[in-house]
């Protein structure tokens, strides 16, 4: 029978050799995982620890912490699942493994918090896996905002870039280039800003603003900028396709978008 490893987290089952599970991205484990419903003799008996903040190592040393001390447990996605009557095990464990997980942040070095609040569990978990593999100390505080050093800033915003696109599933621009469809958007949009019935700009507008909703930034382009300027174009091209809107309106559109567009050009 040939070695094999599990993750401990989806169960996930693995031939030896492989480290890490390739749905959740933790090092596997050398025991296998037990369901929930095994942990305490009812669900009443049970407490559920939420660790979706934590970095996927840090969990992989609870896991193994706990595994370690023959205190029984399972794992729902991220969260803990222990017997009521191992609180106190399960805390002390839980404290070390936070101390080891990671690099912790200066209580006394100057910080940035980022509110991330509207992200799902599944990204902050895989936002604080980048980090920990940069070896960034952060934290969630109680608001849900990440918190990190404001030496860290640089790192943080290239970060949340490189995250950002990798996240975004819309398909890369093909055939048409971005600096291409930025200076024919320009080009429209310098048209409309002069005559916001122009025949062409608007033709223009109204085909190349989908385009640019509808597929992810290049690399090099702030991915919160490319989205801005791929909402307010769009707006722009529903206005003048409904047609009822205000002449002065369009045109005010209009020369904000040339004026963003001409910065990249």
């Amino acid at each position: 029978m040939h070695p094999v490893r599990w993750c401990f987290q989806c169960g996930i089952e693995y031939a030896d050799g492989v480290s890490d599970c390739v749905e959740c991205g933790v090092g596997l484990v050398d025991e296998a995982p037990v369901e929930p419903a095994e942990v305490g003799l009812t669900v009443d008996d049970q407490l559920a620890y939420e660790l979706h903040e934590w970095a996927g190592e840090s969990r992989r040393i609870l896991d193994q912490l706990l595994t370690s001390q023959g205190i029984a447990h399972a794992w729902q996605g991220a969260t803990l699942v222990v017997s009521e009557i191992d609180e106190v095990a399960v805390d002390l464990a839980v404290e070390e493994a936070e101390a080891t997980g990671g690099p912790a942040l200066d209580p006394d070095a100057e910080k940035l918090a980022y509110d991330v609040t509207g992200w799902g569990a599944d990204e902050q978990t895989a936002f604080s896996e980048l980090l920990g593999r940069l070896g960034v100390p952060h934290e969630f505080d109680e608001q849900g905002d990440l918190v990190v050093l404001a030496a860290d800033e640089d790192t943080i915003e290239q970060a949340l870039d490189a995250f950002q696109v990798a996240a975004d599933d819309r398909p890369e621009l093909e055939g048409l280039g971005a600096n291409s469809l930025l200076t024919d958007l320009f080009v429209a949009c310098d048209r409309l800003r002069r005559d916001p019935r122009d025949n062409v700009g608007v033709e223009s507008l109204v085909d190349l603003a989908p385009v640019l909703c509808g597929h992810r930034p290049p690399f090099g382009i702030d991915p919160a900028l490319w989205n801005d300027l791929g909402g307010r174009s769009g707006e722009l091209a529903d206005l003048l396709a409904d047609g009822g809107a205000d002449g002065d309106d369009l045109g005010a559109r209009a020369s904000e978008l040339t004026e963003a567009l001409r910065l990249l050009i």
